[in-house]
């Protein structure tokens, strides 16, 4: 089974994502459960969590990070970037990194729109894709 935890923070972008590693994982028929938190950050302390109940096979964490006016989106996508980095080395669990870290909201919303990149069915392909790989091990 495959854990999606989404920040609601930026939902506008978020649900879209969601969105699309949803649609991708029921296609594939790949089981998976759906969890929420309220921002980036919150995603690092839920997939170790959820890690740590052995029931997942890999966690997708989704998230949207958009630089503001001050210092914070910095802050925010260092400790989002150390901590899932931190957790992928002591787990053997695969955590994917569907953190968006843009510039501008604009630049969010062309990576996260159903009908052009969305993010979020790749984010499933690579779920999958290291679930396979951990398997063959």
């Amino acid at each position: 089974m495959i854990a999606i935890i989404k920040a609601q923070f930026n939902p506008e972008i978020t649900n879209l994502l969601e969105k699309g590693c949803v649609d991708y994982l029921t296609q594939e028929k790949r089981p998976f459960a759906l969890f929420e938190c309220p921002g980036a950050v919150e995603t690092v302390v839920y997939a170790n969590k959820l890690i740590s109940t052995g029931k997942y096979k890999s966690i997708i964490v989704i998230g949207a990070i958009i630089k503001g006016d001050t210092d914070h989106y910095e802050y925010v996508c260092q400790y989002v970037t150390h901590g899932i980095s931190q957790l992928s080395a002591i787990h053997t669990t695969p955590i994917i990194f569907g953190i968006l870290t843009t510039q501008t909201e604009e630049l969010a919303l062309e990576r996260a729109a159903i009908d052009r990149m969305n993010k979020g069915k790749e984010f499933g392909e690579t779920a999958i894709f290291m679930m396979k790989a951990f398997e063959a091990l």
